[in-house]
Order: structure tokens, then C-alpha cells, then sequence
């Protein structure tokens, strides 16, 4: 069992990679571009910036043969968040994250070879952030990591294991409570409304319903649900349990353990872990990664952060009208969304949107494309219910792909590049290899 892994069973590991960046005389972080990749650089960054070391971060968007061009092959390069499954390109450099890996290489710190599961158990900021503290010791960057992991969607279940020491530190704080999106910044008639874990009828996607459903309960719909007493608070959980009880709502997903960060100013996306990992991602997806490094790091960013994540916004919410109107096309095993506009960088987070809110079947994965340089970008996602009847959609990409390293990621979320002409071959592969998943 994951669970069972201690500190002590896999420090020696964290150890030896620990001493192999020390030693390195030019080191270049190369980072992913979404949220556990830009804390993954960060956590890097500042151990390496406290042992008083020159380094680059150089987040890339993606790690394939479009960009291996940019990166300086030449120099002491340390892959976070990606790495391990390009390992022909990578297998001499130093390599942390928790992608399910090819082979073994010397220097490869991947989760799955420590006996944890990648998809589950811990991210590559949380790797990243053990690995400083054999560095330097314990450091603010345990928000960072529990960031990245709330960005991978691992904090589902409460953190554990390993995964729970920075919890154990000043800098990140456990709470009880709903564990819907916007708890610090949004109105309560805005967080109800986008409530998609569990669907609430009624309520999610319906304004009127949880305006309505506030003034029952005497609650203001402009506040936020930080803002609410320990009272209001109890009260409030205990009506929307019975109020989705009676609708056949999941009603035990609504409460749950999330993490905040009380260094951090209240009141903003940089408070509540979730809505951090969000603003992090923002400045990824809209090409200015190194603002979101920046903002983990301490510096004074978070206006620029913030006028991304409006963009960021605007731009999803595109996304979502543009797949409603296009809808879906069914094929045995998955459904298929073909965009013609929205950014590739963005893709698999409407993706994920739209099968979280059920605006998409939640029987099916999603596989959704969107054209790119040379050929498609392709994006995965499926639901916990799916990966449990055996779906993975990282090694689905990667025999589809037809190529150990054409695409990959976990069970639940993936990616590819596929080339222009190829793109039909690979939905026929995908469709196949998740049939024989299901069996």
C-alpha cells in the first residue's frame, strides 16, 4: 500500500538526488507549464537560490520533439514535472516527477519507482519539495507543495503518508469544510452555482435556485464562505446535505479535509490552495509562466497574476460555449470533442470541465483536440469512477501514440501530439486500447 512508504523508506532516494543537483555546476530547471509544474520550479528555484547557486528556470509547455529545440541540452539540466516520459532525450539529467516512467535512469527521481502511485499518491511539487528539504532543510515551500498537489487534483482524499508533512509545518494549514471552488473569493451565490462535486440539481447552474436557497437559510448571497461563522458555517452544511440527500446527490463528496495557506494575504486566490493552484495555472496557460514562479516565490506579482486569471476566465468560458454548441461525437469507448479555437494549452481544462459538471456523459472519458503546430493537440480526462473499472489514460495515449513517448500522463488526465495525418488512426487506437481497459 502506498500508504506504507515512509520517509525513511524512500529518503535515501531523496538523498542521492538531492546531492546530484548540489553538485551541478550549471543548473537549468525546466519546468511544466500548469500548476504543479510552475510550484515543481519554484521549490527547485528556491532551494537552489539558498544554497546561493546561479541557476535559470525554464518552464516549456511541453516536453516533445516540438520544443526539444529550446532546451539548452548542453547544461546541467533538472526536468520537474515531465521527464520521465521522454527518457531517450532526458535519461542523463537529473529528472523529478511522477508521470508513469518508461525505464530507470541514474539520476530519475519518478514516484511510481518509490513504491507511490503518480496519480494518487503524490505530485512532482511534493517530490520536489522532499528533495529541498534534504537541501535545505524544512522551507515556506511546503505551500508550493501542497499547491501542485491540489493543481493534479490529489487532495480529493486528504493528504497522506509522506505527502502529509507540510501540513505538520507553519506555513500550510488543514481544514474541514465543503470542498467546492471559491471558498475565499467567490459570493456564496457564485459558489453554489458552480458546484459540480457532487451535482446538486437545482442549484448547480442555476442562479435563481441558490439565490433562493440563501435567503431560506437567511445567509448573505454577496458573502463568502470564509467569511461565515462556525455557526453559520455547521448550519449551512447541514441544509445542503438534506436538501442533496433527497436528490440522490453524492452528499458524502461535499465535505471534506482542504488546505490553506496563513502566511498568505485572506481574501485573494493565494489563501486557499485550490484557488491558488488556479491563479498558478492561469499564468501558465496564457504564456507567462514565470509570473506564477514569481508569486510562489514571495515576489509582489499577484496584480499581473490576476488580470491573467481574468483572461483566463473569459477564455474558458469561451471554451465551454463553443463546446456546447459543437457537442460531442460518440465513438464506442470515448466521446470526442473537435475544437477549431480554443488554445491548446487550455483544452484539457475545458475538458475536464465539462465532464466534472456533467455537461459531457461522465460514462465515457473525453478526448478532446484542438489543431496545433504539425498536427493536433490532443487531451484526456476521465472521472474516479472510471479509472476504478481499470481506465488509464496515460498509457492509453502512449500505445495509441505508437510510440513510448508520443503521449502519456496518469489514469485520469492525459495528453498527445499527434501529427496531422495520423490523427484518425490514433482515435480508432484510443478507442480499442480503452475497450480492452474496460474488459
Amino acid at each position: 500500500m502506498a500508504q506504507d512508504v515512509s520517509l525513511k523508506d524512500i529518503r535515501p532516494a531523496l538523498g542521492a538526488t538531492a546531492r546530484r543537483i548540489s553538485e551541478l555546476e550549471d543548473p537549468v530547471v525546466v519546468c511544466h507549464i500548469d500548476a504543479d509544474g510552475i510550484s515543481s520550479g519554484a521549490v527547485i528555484a528556491h532551494a537552489l537560490k539558498k544554497m546561493e547557486k546561479p541557476f535559470e528556470v525554464l518552464p516549456v509547455k511541453q516536453l516533445d520533439p516540438s520544443t526539444y529545440e529550446t532546451i539548452p541540452w548542453e547544461r546541467d539540466l533538472i526536468f520537474v514535472d515531465f521527464g520521465s516520459g521522454q527518457i531517450e532525450k532526458t535519461k542523463d539529467y537529473v529528472i523529478i516527477d511522477h508521470h508513469q516512467p518508461i525505464k530507470k535512469t541514474k539520476y530519475q527521481l519518478n514516484a511510481h519507482y518509490l513504491g507511490l502511485n503518480g496519480s494518487r499518491d503524490i505530485s512532482a511539487s511534493m517530490l520536489c519539495y522532499l528533495v529541498s528539504r534534504e537541501m535545505i532543510g524544512d522551507n515556506k515551500m511546503a505551500e508550493a507543495a501542497v499547491v501542485g498537489m491540489v493543481g493534479d487534483q490529489m487532495t480529493r482524499k486528504p493528504l497522506h503518508g509522506v505527502a502529509r508533512l507540510p501540513v505538520k509545518t507553519k506555513w500550510v494549514s488543514a481544514v474541514k469544510g465543503l470542498t467546492f471552488f471559491g471558498r475565499e473569493t467567490r459570493p456564496l451565490s457564485v459558489f453554489l452555482k458552480y458546484m459540480s462535486e457532487p451535482f446538486m440539481p437545482g442549484l448547480s447552474g442555476d442562479a435563481g435556485g441558490s439565490y433562493k436557497f440563501l435567503k431560506k437559510l437567511s445567509l448573505e448571497p454577496n458573502d463568502t464562505y470564509h467569511s461565515l461563522s462556525d455557526k453559520q458555517k455547521n448550519n449551512f452544511h447541514s441544509e445542503l446535505i438534506k436538501y442533496g440527500a433527497k436528490r440522490g446527490a453524492k452528499v458524502h463528496r461535499m465535505l471534506g479535509e482542504y488546505y490553506i495557506l496563513p502566511k498568505r494575504p485572506g481574501t485573494t486566490e493565494m489563501r486557499d490552495t485550490s484557488e491558488f493552484s488556479t491563479l498558478l495555472n492561469a499564468c501558465g496557460r496564457h504564456e507567462r509562466p514565470e509570473i506564477g514562479i514569481g508569486i510562489m516565490l514571495g515576489d509582489n506579482v499577484y496584480d499581473e497574476a490576476k488580470k491573467l486569471l481574468r483572461i483566463h476566465r473569459m477564455l474558458l468560458a469561451r471554451g465551454m460555449e463553443e463546446l456546447e454548441g459543437r457537442g460531442v461525437s460518440q465513438f464506442r469507448n470515448f466521446q470526442l470533442f473537435e475544437s477549431e479555437s480554443i488554445k491548446p494549452t487550455i483544452i484539457g481544462i475545458v475538458a475536464g470541465i465539462a465532464i466534472s459538471s456533467r455537461l459531457v456523459s461522465p460514462l465515457k472519458p473525453i478526448i478532446a483536440i484542438v489543431p496545433t503546430e504539425g498536427g493536433y493537440k490532443v487531451s484526456g480526462r476521465a472521472t474516479l469512477s472510471l479509472t476504478d473499472k481499470g481506465i488509464n489514460l496515460g498509457k492509453a495515449m502512449q500505445v495509441a501514440s505508437g510510440k513510448e513517448e508520443g503521449g502519456g500522463g496518469h489514469d485520469i488526465a492525459a495528453g498527445a501530439f499527434v501529427e496531422e495525418t495520423g490523427l484518425k488512426n490514433f482515435l480508432l487506437k484510443m478507442d480499442k486500447v480503452l475497450g480492452e481497459q474496460l474488459k
